[in-house]
C-alpha cells in the first residue's frame, strides 16, 4: 500500500518540486495539493492522508497555526525557507523539516 501524500504550499513551483520528488518514490503517491490551509483542511476531510508536506508562510493562516488546529494530524514534514520555525514544528511532533529550495 502506498503512502498517501498531501502537499500544502502557496507557491506553485514549490508544489511542483515536492511532487516531483514524491513521484520518484515507488511507495508514495500524491493524492491532493493545496495552496492554503483552508483547502488543506478540506483535503484532509476528503482523503485518507498519511503524510503532509506543509509550508509555513502562507496567506490567511500559517502552516504552524494550521497544524495546531488539527486534532489528529497525519505525519507532517515542514517545508520552508525559514529556519526559525524548526523548534515550533518539532514541538508539534513533525517528522522532518526541509529547507527550501528542496533539491
Amino acid at each position: 500500500m502506498k503512502t498517501r501524500c498531501l502537499i500544502v504550499d502557496d507557491e506553485p513551483l514549490a508544489r511542483e518540486l515536492i511532487r516531483g520528488h514524491i513521484l520518484k518514490l515507488e511507495n508514495c503517491e500524491v493524492v491532493a495539493e493545496c495552496d492554503n490551509a483552508m483547502k488543506a483542511m478540506e483535503a484532509l476531510r476528503n482523503h485518507n492522508i498519511d503524510l503532509m508536506f506543509l509550508d509555513i508562510k502562507m496567506p490567511q493562516m500559517t502552516g504552524i497555526d494550521f497544524l495546531k488546529t488539527l486534532r489528529r494530524p497525519p505525519k507532517v514534514i515542514i517545508t520552508t525557507a525559514f529556519s526559525q520555525y524548526a523548534l515550533d514544528g518539532f514541538e508539534l511532533d513533525v517528522v522532518d523539516y526541509l529547507m527550501k529550495p528542496v533539491t
